[in-house]
């Protein structure tokens, strides 16, 4: 190649480069209110499957491209479900065939995530249980969807996987004690916290947890002595913090960009 064709093909590579950050500064000038840096990454997705599909129209990165925009989406506009779920139900119908079933497991466990992110529970269970693979992190989540489904013994098999990996482990019991209140059976929520709190007698959640389930048992003065023992080990700690209601309503999407 001559001289005067590097110089040219460098010259081409710099006005794209040029085209393209005023197109993404446009865009990012232009876009509603929000968080403008999600905004510009946003667009920086799209603009890298536009030239990705001008270079060599490779279709492998493109339900990608379509999974990461849902969940941009879905940070940037949480109050749009129409919007994520449109780019993440594309992302499952482009998915090449050649591409491994863990993939596809993965996208149908993204797009779970979104639909319990907008209270879909029914979409969001099946989608868990399609992708055929619930993973440690994602036992909690799904007992609480069969719990909210009213399926209880479905959901204390998830709350028992729970605790036989880990005897101590607070979003067992958390996830017990809700399905036992769920059923109808608080005293038993009651028997759960204090074997909780045999195993790990430091635990300040424990003590805030069972204060919560005497007082719902209207044993309001034992569950304030709970409440100060809490106290005791964790002066700082939130009270009213909860497990299950930031599972089921999380404020933000868990998901991050691939």
């Amino acid at each position: 190649m001559s001289n005067y064709d590097k110089k040219n093909r460098k010259d081409d590579i710099k006005l794209l480069a040029i085209i393209i950050g005023v197109f993404l500064l446009v865009a990012w000038l232009c876009s509603p209110p929000g968080n403008k840096f999600l905004q510009i990454c946003f667009w920086g997705n799209n603009t890298k499957l536009f030239v990705a599909k001008m270079l060599n129209s490779n279709s492998t990165t493109e339900y990608m491209f379509y999974r990461n925009n849902a969940v941009y989406l879905a940070k940037m506009f949480p109050k749009d479900k129409r919007k994520a779920m449109r780019e993440i139900n594309k992302a499952i119908a482009t998915i090449p065939a050649y591409v491994s079933d863990n993939e596809l497991q993965e996208l149908y466990k993204d797009r779970a995530y979104i639909e319990l992110f907008y209270g879909d529970y029914t979409s969001s269970l099946s989608d868990f249980m399609r992708s055929g693979d619930i993973s440690f992190k994602e036992y909690f989540p799904v007992a609480m969807l069969f719990n909210q489904k009213g399926d209880y013994r479905q959901a204390l098999s998830f709350c028992n996987s729970i605790l036989n990996l880990d005897q101590s482990a607070y979003a067992g019991f958390v996830c017990l004690s809700e399905v036992y209140s769920s059923a109808g059976h608080p005293e038993i929520s009651l028997k759960v916290w204090n074997l909780a709190i045999d195993r790990k007698p430091n635990n300040s959640k424990f003590y805030i947890e069972r204060a919560n389930v005497k007082r719902s048992l209207g044993l309001v003065t034992e569950a304030e002595d709970d409440i100060a023992k809490a106290k005791e080990y964790s002066p700082t700690m939130n009270t009213e913090s909860s497990l299950v209601k930031d599972t089921l309503k999380p404020k933000i999407l868990p998901l991050t960009i691939k």
